[in-house]
């Protein structure tokens, strides 16, 4: 694997547990990342908007998005990440830990660029994230 950029990601994922294995998991994975989380869609919002508590926040080249998140969810961050044109370059990666196919068409249909199903334990989701890493980094161009 190449390693042209230290890939930038924000997390946003309500829960502690799943925050802190995805955490691990990019910390030993194959590509140089840094990762940064936040807890709502609301905070995401305004980390990426550089609103104030967030003015020196780098634009990540990666969303990790759960769905379900507490008060505004994921589908609704996304709505509003497209319809913002300083954001709406952004590679919004869905994770969920549903494979629900109505809940996937869902995501494509509010413009995802991809969909993942969170895999169980830190090896599958390393595995998982050197893939996308993977793909990012080597096979595609992101701004």
């Amino acid at each position: 694997m190449m390693h042209r950029t230290r890939l930038r990601i924000l997390l946003v994922e309500d829960a502690e547990f799943e925050a802190e294995i995805t955490k691990r998991a990019l910390a030993s994975c194959d590509f140089e990342n840094a990762m940064t989380r936040v807890a709502s869609g609301e905070e995401a919002l305004s980390y990426l908007r550089r609103e104030p508590g967030f003015e020196d926040a780098e634009m990540p080249h990666l969303v990790l998005l759960d769905l379900n998140l507490p008060m505004m969810g994921g589908r609704e961050v996304l709505s509003e990440i497209r319809r913002d044109p300083s954001l709406a370059h952004l590679f919004v990666i869905i994770c969920s830990a549903s494979d629900e196919p109505s809940e996937v068409t869902k995501a494509y249909q509010a413009t995802a660029n991809a969909y993942i199903t969170k895999p169980l334990g830190l090896g599958p989701l390393r595995e998982m994230m050197n893939k996308v890493g993977d793909f990012l980094l080597n096979v595609i161009k992101i701004p």
